[in-house]
Order: structure tokens, then C-alpha cells, then sequence
């Protein structure tokens, strides 16, 4: 980049002194163009006002308005000019006064060389020095102005988290042209789900995609800021009064999941009526995103709506736990499932562990499952691998609806599976017992009793389980057992 030169312009009534001073130094080697000359303050405004020059030379008697007048004047409009007085050396103490005034130096007539070169060499270090500032701050301003943006954001991320005082807010805020005024404040914050096997690039370009559509949302709507916080959460502050964000949240949802093809959550805070109240409705607003693990998904969540339950004792939990394993055994489902809802019920869900303590609760439910399972079936290997590939599952499940959805459906299939195992179980059990019975049947001791101690089972269970799986009791098919074996006998003999 060329440097500009450095602009001087003299002003003198005597034309031998100004040649002097253009001829007495090489001002192009020192990188200075003298613009122009004038012999009196008149005709020197007139140059001063078109040519902007940097340093200007002057004498300090002229015709009309005198050097220390006209360097007063220039400097009122020119403060940046540098003016160098030129005095005879009967004038220097007047000429001493100029410097009260801002004048940079002056230079004694006859005019010397090295005074002129020394003085230029001053000036010139002077002007590049304001020049070099002049730019740092000009590209310092651009810098800002190019980071505008990003300092806005940072500056409202820092209003919803109360780090400013009142003060500090006022001028951000004029500084910004942000028209935060009146007493309606309140908070949304909206959050993008992603599923678990999006990259991180996949899924930075979904949100920009989503925040620019929420921006171009409320784009005519001076009173609406829309933003990203530190955790990269869409924010809505109203400031409108006029306006139900409530509502609109609802509008707005609706249109993200039509176009944009996404899950997103949408958590809304209490109208506040002071603008230092931006932080509370913004912690209420996350408050109720959060709660959207109890609703589920693509929900629109306000604070005043939520009802935050405290989680009970463990030992209620551990009741409910026993429970669940009788009802399994039994093959009750509607039970089973109606313990399983209460187990998760007992869960704090204002807790910021509350997904984990969701996936930990499943997870116990889970093995529960698959115990009861275990002692009534031998096959462990398909036992174990259903289970880790549950396991696997739940970690990816973000709601506690979809939870309880997943979780019951272990549950029923659990109980189906118990049930199936109890019929085969059964099946096989009264095939023996008419097996033993078949090859005992001479035997005088042979009774159901006889019969429940060998199979190592009460003789009412016995009895019941039989009647229910044949239709008959076991005395009645003992005695047609005996009597076919006895007419059999009859026949061999005849």
C-alpha cells in the first residue's frame, strides 16, 4: 500500500520567503508535497478548505489577519493541521503565545536549513504517528463492525444471565440499538433434538437452518430478539406486550416440524416486568424445556403449566420393584404395567439428572424382567442377548413417555414369553404324570398324592393343574385307567 503524502501548504505575504521554504529541503525524499501557497489569511482559507493540507506554514505578519489570528481560526475548524509559525526574531516572545493556542513550533527569519529540516523531521514523525493510530483504530472499528453481530449476541447472552448491572444495560443497549423498553419481558428457549448418529457438522448446519427460520419468523417484529445462547439453544425474548408467545410458540413449532423436518422442544418462562427479570424468565423457560422428558417430544411447554413432583423413598421404590416381579410371575399385564408407571412416577424430574435417573430406573426394571425370565427358562444366551440389546436402547431414548411405551412393551413381552414357558412347563408336566401313571397303573400305592410327592408337588396344586389341563379330575382318570387296564386283562384271558 502506497502511503498518502503529506500535504503542506505556505502561506506568506513575501514571495522570496516562500520560495525559501520550497526550495530549501528535498520535500518529496521526505515524502511531503507542498499543494499550494498563499500571500495572505484570505486566499490561505480558501486553500486550506480545499486542499486539507497536514502542515501549514505561516507568517506571523500579514495583510489583513495575522499569523497567530489565522492559526487560531484554522485550528477551531482544522484541529488536526499542524501550523508552524514563521517570526522575526523581534516578534518571538508574541510569537511564543502561539503555542498556548496549539500552534506545533516556530521557525526564527532569516529561515535556516537544518531549523526547517529539523522541524519537518518533528512534524513528519508526529503525523505518521496519528496516522498509524488513525488506521489501528479505523481497522479496530471495522473489526467491531464486522463482529457486530456476534458482540450483540454476546451481550444479550450476557442480559439473560444477569452478569450486567442497570447501567451497564442502558448503554449496551442504545449501543446496539436494541428497543428493550416497557415492562413486558419474557423468555423462550427453544432446543433442536438430534438423533445420536448425526455428526457434528450435520447437525450445526440444522440449527443455523432452524435459527435463521425462527429469525425470518419474527423478522418483522421489531420487539422479538432472536438468538443462540452458550449451550446453542434458540432464544426468544418478547418485549412486545401486544403479543401471546405462548401461542405463537405453538405457531412456530408446527411450522419448524412441517419444514424444517425436525424434532424440536420449545420452553417458556413467565412474563417478568423488569428488564433485570430477563434472567428468572429464562431459568423458568429452561425449567420447562426440561420438563419435556415427562411430555415427550416436538412439545410447547410453559413454566406456569408444569408440575414439578419430588421423587419418594427408596423404599417405596423397592415395594413397587417386589411387586413388579409377583405380577410378572403371575402374568398379570395390566398390573405389571400399572407398577411399571408408578415406579417411574416416584422419579424427580426437576433434577438435572433426570434422564439418567429415567435410563437408570429402566434399567432395573429391565433386569428385573429378565430374572423372572431366567428362572423359567434355561436358554441364558437368548435371555442375555435381548437384554444388552435393550440396554443399548434405552440410552437413546430421550422422554419419559417414550420410555414407559418402551419399557411396557418388555414388560408385555415378558409376560407373554413367562406365560408360554408356563403352558409348556405345565404341558409337559401332565404328559409325565399320565406317562407314570400309564406305567404304574398296577401298582396298589398308585394315588394322587403318590403321584404329587414323586413330581415333588402339593397334591391340591396337582389336582387343580390337572382338572384345568384335561377336563377331568385325577381321581376320576386314575379309575378309567384301571378299569381299561383291568377290561384289557379280561380280553387277554378270554
Amino acid at each position: 500500500m502506497i502511503k498518502d503524502k503529506i500535504k503542506v501548504l505556505i502561506i506568506d505575504d513575501e514571495y522570496l520567503e516562500r520560495n525559501l521554504l520550497k526550495g530549501c529541503i528535498d520535500w518529496d525524499m521526505l515524502g511531503m508535497e507542498i499543494v499550494g501557497e498563499a500571500s495572505n489569511a484570505e486566499e490561505g482559507f480558501k486553500l486550506i478548505d480545499e486542499f486539507k493540507p497536514n502542515v501549514v506554514f505561516t507568517d506571523i505578519k500579514m495583510p489583513g489577519i495575522d499569523g497567530i489570528k489565522f492559526s487560531e481560526s484554522i485550528l477551531q475548524k482544522y484541529p488536526t493541521i499542524k501550523i508552524v509559525v514563521v517570526t522575526g526574531y523581534n516578534d518571538f516572545v508574541y510569537a511564543q503565545k502561539s503555542v498556548k493556542i496549539g500552534v506545533s513550533d516556530f521557525l526564527l527569519k532569516p529561515i535556516d536549513e537544518d531549523e526547517v529540516l529539523n522541524t519537518v523531521y518533528k512534524l513528519k514523525a508526529v503525523i505518521e504517528n496519528e496516522r498509524k493510530k488513525k488506521e489501528e483504530f479505523e481497522e479496530l472499528k471495522r473489526q467491531l463492525y464486522d463482529n457486530l453481530p456476534y458482540l450483540k449476541e454476546r451481550f444479550l447472552n450476557e442480559l439473560i444471565n444477569g452478569n450486567l448491572d442497570d447501567n451497564l444495560v442502558k448503554e449496551k443497549l442504545e449501543f446496539f440499538d436494541i428497543p428493550l423498553n416497557g415492562s413486558i419481558y419474557q423468555v423462550a428457549v427453544l432446543e433442536i433434538i438430534n438423533s445420536n448418529d448425526v455428526n457434528e457438522e450435520s447437525r450445526l448446519i440444522q440449527n443455523f437452518k432452524v435459527i435463521n427460520y425462527v429469525k425470518s419468523y419474527f423478522k418483522e417484529l421489531r420487539r422479538i430478539m432472536v438468538f443462540a445462547d452458550s449451550m446453542n439453544r434458540i432464544i426468544i425474548l418478547n418485549n412486545d406486550e401486544k403479543l401471546d408467545l405462548y401461542k405463537t410458540c405453538i405457531r412456530l413449532k408446527n411450522k419448524i416440524i412441517r419444514d424444517v423436518d425436525c424434532i424440536v422442544n420449545i420452553g417458556i418462562g413467565n412474563i417478568k416486568g423488569r428488564i433485570s427479570d430477563i434472567k428468572v424468565s429464562y431459568e423458568e423457560a429452561i425449567d420447562a424445556l426440561n420438563y419435556r422428558i415427562a411430555v415427550g417430544n416436538n412439545s410447547v411447554i410453559h413454566y406456569r403449566d408444569v408440575q414439578f413432583t419430588e421423587s419418594k423413598t427408596g423404599l417405596d421404590t423397592n415395594h413397587l420393584f417386589n411387586e413388579l416381579r409377583f405380577y410378572l410371575k403371575s402374568g398379570l399385564e395390566n398390573n405389571a404395567i400399572n407398577v411399571v408407571k408408578d415406579i417411574f412416577s416416584n422419579l424427580d424430574l426437576k433434577s438435572e439428572n433426570a434422564i439418567k435417573l429415567i435410563r437408570v430406573t429402566a434399567l432395573n426394571v429391565i433386569s428385573i424382567c429378565f430374572t423372572v425370565s431366567l428362572e423359567l427358562k434355561e436358554n441364558f444366551d437368548d435371555i442375555y442377548l435381548s437384554e444388552v440389546e435393550s440396554y443399548n436402547k434405552i440410552i437413546n431414548i430421550e422422554t419419559l413417555p417414550d420410555m414407559i411405551e418402551y419399557i411396557s412393551t418388555i414388560v408385555r413381552n415378558t409376560i407373554k414369553a413367562i406365560n408360554k414357558e408356563q403352558i409348556n412347563n405345565i404341558n409337559n408336566l401332565i404328559a409325565n404324570v399320565k406317562k407314570f401313571i400309564e406305567e404304574n397303573i398296577g401298582d396298589s400305592n398308585l394315588s394322587l398324592s403318590y403321584v404329587a410327592k414323586h413330581f415333588y408337588l402339593n397334591p391340591s396344586y396337582l389336582s387343580r393343574t390337572f382338572k384345568k389341563e384335561t377336563g377331568i379330575n385325577f381321581i376320576e382318570y386314575l379309575t378309567n385307567k384301571r378299569m381299561e387296564k383291568a377290561i384289557n386283562l379280561i380280553k387277554e384271558k378270554t
